[in-house]
């Protein structure tokens, strides 16, 4: 465990301390909760920026083109003018290994 001094503007210190206090926690448990959400949706963002770089988009059109021929659930259309996915991002493994 780590120590660490924290400057905290006095209007975000007695919000804080606020919250704390309506969710039963301490101050302290507050802040380390609050820091750790902030770094988990960091890294979730991060890992799928990293799958979507691996992405085979060939090979969604393939898996697509074997799907049955009916009509989407609302919602999931896609846009008007589709054209599919653009030549830049069909690249195999090969390529993409390269393009790193």
């Amino acid at each position: 465990m780590s120590n660490y001094a924290l400057r905290i503007p006095d209007s975000l210190f007695e919000f804080a301390k606020k919250c704390a206090k309506e969710d039963n926690v301490s101050l302290n448990q507050f802040i380390v909760l609050a820091l750790a959400e902030k770094v988990s949706a960091l890294k979730t963002a991060e890992f799928f920026a990293e799958r979507i770089a691996r992405a085979r988009t060939d090979r969604l059109e393939k898996i697509l083109a074997k799907t049955p021929d009916h009509p989407p659930v609302a919602g999931d259309e896609l846009p008007a003018g589709w054209r599919g996915f653009p030549k830049s991002r069909r690249r195999g493994p090969r390529e993409r290994k390269a393009a790193a």
